[in-house]
């Protein structure tokens, strides 16, 4: 009798993590590491080769057979802290710039007019509005 055990479903953001921690593990202990993880090892060969090649997130099978060192390895982290420090601040300008808009929106019902939209400039209250 055969038992067929249905495999894990990964993101491609998982399978880049678990493909970055094997490549951080030390000699030795990689075939520990699949195990622990349930990982086959063919599988995770394939998602090696494509997360060289740029071919992860895309989920097509890998152009070259490409090979990742400790230096490829820590290239990669460093830049997807940087791409996270971003995105959190873009969230964080995003949330100044709704602030602003808001800040613009009440001014405008209060009768607060933007000295952009007034041709003539700002004006003072002894200034006459004749020409």
């Amino acid at each position: 009798m055969t038992v067929v055990i249905p495999s894990k479903q990964f993101s491609a953001d998982e399978k880049r993590r678990l493909v970055l921690e094997y490549l951080e593990q030390p000699f030795g202990s990689k075939a520990a590491f699949l195990e622990e993880h349930q990982l086959d090892r063919d599988q995770f060969r394939r998602w090696r080769s494509a997360l060289a090649d740029g071919d992860l997130d895309t989920g097509q099978f890998p152009r070259k057979t490409g090979a990742m060192t400790c230096r490829d390895t820590a290239e990669v982290r460093r830049l997807q802290a940087e791409v996270d420090r971003l995105n959190e601040q873009l969230a964080s300008e995003r949330k100044v710039v709704d602030a602003l808009g808001k800040a613009i929106s009440v001014m405008h019902s209060l009768g607060v007019a933007d000295d952009a939209e007034d041709p003539d400039g700002p004006r003072t209250s002894g200034q006459n509005t004749s020409s």
